[in-house]
């Protein structure tokens, strides 16, 4: 499975694929702390989640 976290930074938008669920809440917390805003992750479904809902949903269940 794979996820794209995608946000919005002063040079226009980034977008980066994980293959991990945890690989994507831990890239969308560093783009966060880089100042990157309106993040969201998207799951293989095409939904998107902001990055404390997508904790709840894939990686809090998995612990």
């Amino acid at each position: 499975m794979f996820f794209v976290v995608t946000g919005n930074g002063q040079n226009g938008v980034v977008a980066i694929t994980c293959d991990s669920a945890a690989a994507a809440l831990a890239k969308a917390r560093q783009l966060d702390t880089d100042g990157i805003t309106d993040i969201l992750i998207t799951d293989a479904d095409g939904l998107q989640h902001v990055p404390a809902e997508f904790d709840r949903l894939y990686v809090a269940q998995a612990l």
